[in-house]
């Protein structure tokens, strides 16, 4: 390949299936109301797409620091407590023992309560709450996801891309 030639390559280092997810998920933005981030506990800002915070925007977060029972608790409580400094609400979770899982629950009830009153209000019945979870692979979304269906919804694995795809999911505490 001559000199000329490759200066007119195009390289796309953004793989096709991650351009298509980042569509789904602005696209599908305005049918939920809370943004769940599934994060690794142990190396949070490194387990984190930057994309994703640029997608959500100002759509209500909350970050789920997963795997929690094998962080250091000390460096846990500064993450959490660096969260709450930015105003997001980060939820320490045990997917194997289901430890914080009733504290997500209730935080994304808390989250969009205004918005459940103010369709009360206008004579709607109530309806689930809508929530996006997202992450990047192998951090726990469909473990976390079947431990609120309380049944094997989503395939598990222990490597990358077992779970294609975007599914509608009945989770516990009507969301």
């Amino acid at each position: 390949m001559n000199e000329q030639n490759l200066n007119k390559t195009n390289i796309n280092w953004y793989p096709g299936h991650m351009a298509k997810t980042m569509k789904q998920v602005e696209a599908d933005l305005k049918l939920i109301d809370i943004v769940i981030e599934i994060l690794d506990a142990r190396i949070p800002i490194s387990s984190q797409n930057p994309e994703i915070q640029k997608l959500i925007k100002n759509k209500k977060r909350i970050i789920i620091l997963n795997k929690c029972d094998l962080a250091d608790r000390a460096k846990l409580d500064k993450w959490i407590k660096y969260y709450k400094d930015r105003g997001i609400k980060a939820i320490p979770v045990d997917t194997l023992k289901g430890v914080g899982l009733n504290k997500l629950v209730d935080e994304c009830r808390n989250a969009v309560k205004d918005k459940m009153d103010a369709l009360k209000e206008k004579g709607r019945k109530e309806r689930p709450i809508r929530i996006m979870i997202v992450g990047i692979p192998n951090v726990g979304k469909s473990s976390i996801i079947n431990k609120l269906t309380g049944r094997k919804s989503t395939v598990t694995g222990d490597r990358p891309g077992v779970t294609k795809g975007k599914q509608w999911v009945r989770l516990k505490g009507n969301l």
